[in-house]
């Protein structure tokens, strides 16, 4: 009986050749994230960015073959700011952060909402004698400059009919805010959570917590650069694909995603769920954001905040592009 060696041969030969085939597949593959592009994304430490933990933790952005590294922010107008200096290529911060910054930085761009909320409260110290709205004339009431809670600040005043000249508004970074409202330097903090809620446990019986927000919502968003969007487009789909699935997995599954927030956030349960109602996670354009937006440039302008006289269009400054793709039933701005 005679072996067929080139037989053998060719097979051998055949069956290698598929295992590197194989193996080279794997590398290229577009789920493997060893080789894929940094995505480096600026991120808030706080509960509006729910998704963006989640798709994380839960390795949904991995599974669209995305490498994110995400960078935490006491702000998000500080994950902003290098977002324009080219350190993150996206970051998530409020609407009115986005007003501000589009007049200054044409070239931003929003893909997407990712949370509705309304959790801004104004922290009152009740032994300086402030029981109510009108008792904050002469005090001095502190906000984050530039954010969301200062428009929020000056439309409770108009809401309640206090003359803006009467209250000394004073700018402080959250952790700031707490310790001098603790501490006695301020009177009145208009913030979010968890910080607003840290404030009232700190001063206990001292404190009352009142809502801010004069029954308006508003927005977390997201925020990229035109040239980014036009360069990676399929990356910001894939992004937004990843939180979308976040979208699912939050309504499916809320004890496990607030557990997962909570180690995420440095957060207790009793924290996270004293606001938990005041938040809506989906992803979405909608058009009451524009009519905030508007309402938002109005009164910056108005208050010489920006060195603009005219409100722009911004439904330039909206990406439609992924979340049409993702999620089309999301956008309800007729565009």
């Amino acid at each position: 009986m005679r072996t067929n060696f080139k037989g053998i041969k060719r097979k051998f030969l055949t069956g290698i050749a598929a295992v590197v085939a194989g193996l080279l597949l794997l590398l290229v593959s577009p789920a493997t994230s060893a080789f894929a592009e940094q995505l480096r994304v600026g991120v808030p430490k706080v509960a509006h960015a729910a998704l963006i933990y989640l798709a994380d933790s839960q390795g949904f952005f991995k599974k669209r073959g995305l490498d994110v590294i995400l960078k935490e922010y006491e702000t998000g107008i500080l994950a902003v700011e290098d977002l324009i200096a080219d350190k993150v290529e996206i970051a998530t911060a409020s609407d009115f952060a986005f007003v501000v910054q589009s007049f200054r930085h044409p070239d931003l761009r929003m893909p997407v909402t990712i949370c509705v909320a309304s959790d801004n409260d104004l922290v009152v110290r009740k032994d300086r004698g402030i029981r109510g709205p009108q008792d904050l004339k002469g005090k001095r009431v502190a906000v984050v400059r530039g954010g969301q809670t200062e428009f929020f600040l000056y439309s409770y005043f108009i809401f309640n009919r206090i003359p803006e000249e009467k209250v000394k508004v004073v700018h402080y970074n959250p952790l700031a805010m707490i310790e001098a409202l603790v501490g006695g330097k301020i009177d009145a903090a208009l913030c979010w959570a968890p910080h607003t809620i840290e404030m009232e446990r700190r001063l206990g019986a001292k404190a009352a917590r009142w809502h801010a927000q004069s029954g308006q919502d508003y927005y977390q968003v997201l925020f990229a650069k035109e040239g980014f969007l036009k360069k990676q487009p399929k990356t910001m789909e894939q992004f937004l694909a990843a939180l979308f699935e976040a979208e699912g997995f939050i309504g499916k599954y809320p004890d496990r995603a607030q557990a997962i927030l909570m180690n995420r956030l440095k957060v207790d349960r009793q924290t996270l769920l004293s606001t938990w109602s005041r938040f809506r996670f989906h992803l979405q354009l909608s058009q009451d954001m524009i009519v905030l937006m508007e309402r938002e440039a109005k009164w910056a302008i108005r208050n010489n905040l920006l060195g603009k006289k005219e409100v722009p269009n911004f439904l330039d400054f909206l990406y439609f592009d992924a979340l049409e793709k993702v999620k089309p039933e999301g956008v309800s701005i007729v565009h």
